[in-house]
């Protein structure tokens, strides 16, 4: 038992008998301060603000208050004006509109 026990500590001591240091790959400076030096337009810099998690969560909660404001107000305005609104009958709708289909026959 002691035995198995010490060889497994000897196989994972000898197991990083060959670790170099770790280095980035070819160019990898150059392409870091290139890419820090471009320069964003102005859709980049609406993007790189928007796609922080406090910013886009307040905007996602922002939209959906402005919807339910208007779906509550709207409901609301509705119940008031009932009495007024009149609603056309199928006979009043179809004298008022125009079909682009009944014309005139052009020939003699």
């Amino acid at each position: 038992m002691q035995e198995k026990f010490r060889k497994k500590i000897e196989d994972t001591l000898h197991s990083i008998d060959g670790i170099e240091k770790a280095s980035p790959r070819p160019f990898f400076f150059t392409r870091l301060e290139a890419c820090m030096n471009r320069e964003k337009n102005i859709w980049g810099k609406i993007a790189s603000l928007v796609a922080r998690p406090a910013i886009a969560f307040a905007c996602i909660c922002l939209i959906i208050m402005i919807n339910a404001a208007v779906i509550f107000s709207s409901s609301h305005t509705k119940k008031n004006n009932t009495q007024n609104n009149e609603i056309a009958t199928l006979d009043e709708y179809t004298q008022v509109t125009d079909p682009f289909y009944d014309y005139e026959n052009t020939k003699p």
